[in-house]
């Protein structure tokens, strides 16, 4: 028994009438459908199943087993009959939409190849995200001009080819392909571009796809992993890019060609108001530290956000003149704090534990001295310390 794979001659398709040729519980405990052909594309070389419907009722995943084609559903196995005729219907825009990415894919990857030489490695198609691994790691200008040749391929508007060849065919065709093959070997041609060996529906026309765009580039591997869109998804992406530049031009009262300047303002406005506000925060630790009682055992200061040096500095000080719980705590009581803890008459590890277990602080260190955070009211944690004792 062989399903027949509609889809192969006929992409564009949407609608069809099988026979059932066997029903089966699958390892997932869904009711498998077994027909004798389908326009189903099953989940298969890195590329996410179609969606549908068979009999009126939601196709959850297809899959491939050899030369069977496996109809995933959540109905009760009774709901088809073995023998019995039924009609499938495509979800068009998820068919579609996986045509033009998966086709996107191949202008990319036969530029990368045409231009690089720079395989693909690797390949993954899901209903939101697509991932392309090539081998050799390009500068952004090559992936600028990469994505530039690939959106002209889309405006020549060139024809693209699927069908099987023999073996024999197969040997006198130079083609992209990372696995072994059986005898027939679906061939995928753009012209000049690619031909690559595929299972896959793909558009008839480069046109089709519209745009492709690559949004992110990582290396990888020794290579670099490309996520890219193509399609209605790319479409969709660059739309709500726009839409979120434009709320930054209303936020900023900047013009769209200012942005990047005015980020760059505001950044270091801000970055200059968080040092003014260190600075005057140290000065004002300075004063606490003048106020308090050499006298007294315990020594601790609670102080706007101040840095790790100066913070460090101030405990250091105190526990050369007290020889109780010596500690500054920096930042507030919404926020929480930073602590750094001294206690030159004992133990500050016992100090931390008592933060850990009163309010969950995160943070340790040595006998000599401990740090972390808190997320506690300054009232609390000096109530917790003071109890100690």
């Amino acid at each position: 028994m062989k399903t027949i794979k509609l889809y192969d001659e006929a992409p564009y398709d949407r609608e069809f009438r099988a026979r059932i040729c066997d029903v089966i519980n699958t390892e997932n405990g869904k009711t498998g459908v077994i027909l004798d052909r389908t326009l189903f594309f099953p989940e298969e070389g890195g590329q996410s199943c179609d969606k549908g419907t068979l009999g009126g009722f939601e196709i959850t995943h297809v899959a491939i087993d050899g030369d069977l084609i496996i109809h995933e559903t959540d109905a009760p196995p009774d709901s088809f009959a073995k023998g019995a005729s039924i009609n499938g219907l495509i979800d068009w825009n998820h068919r579609f939409s996986n045509m033009q990415n998966h086709t996107g894919e191949h202008i990319l990857s036969g530029l990368l190849h045409r231009d690089h030489a720079s395989e693909n490695m690797g390949f993954h198609l899901s209903d939101n995200i697509v991932t392309l691994d090539t081998a050799k790691v390009l500068t952004e200008q090559e992936l600028q001009s990469l994505e530039r040749k690939a959106n002209e391929v889309i405006y020549a508007d060139l024809p693209v080819f699927c069908r099987y060849y023999t073996k024999e065919e197969a040997e006198t065709i130079e083609y992209r392909s990372k696995i072994e093959l059986p005898d027939d070997i679906r061939l995928v041609v753009i012209p000049s571009i690619d031909i690559c060996a595929c299972c896959a529906p793909h558009v008839k026309h480069t046109g089709e796809i519209g745009i492709i765009k690559i949004i992110k580039a990582i290396n990888y591997k020794g290579g670099m992993r490309l996520t890219i869109l193509s399609g209605k998804r790319a479409y969709d992406f660059i739309s709500e890019e726009c839409r979120r530049v434009d709320d930054l031009t209303h936020i900023l009262s900047e013009k769209r060609e200012n942005l990047i300047s005015a980020v760059e303002k505001l950044l270091e406005k801000t970055e200059n108001y968080r040092l003014e506000k260190i600075d005057n925060a140290k000065k004002k630790l300075e004063g606490e530290l003048e106020k308090i009682d050499d006298k007294a055992e315990n020594a601790v200061i609670f102080i706007d956000e101040v840095n790790d040096i100066t913070q460090r500095n101030a405990v250091n000080d105190l526990a050369s003149k007290h020889s109780g719980i010596c500690g500054v705590f920096s930042g507030n009581d919404t926020d929480g704090y930073k602590f750094i803890i001294s206690e030159p008459g004992g133990d500050a590890r016992e100090v931390c534990s008592i933060l850990k277990n009163k309010f969950d602080a995160k943070g340790g260190g040595s006998k000599e001295m401990v740090q972390g955070s808190v997320n506690a009211g300054r009232d609390s944690i000096l109530e917790a310390l003071n109890g100690r004792r």
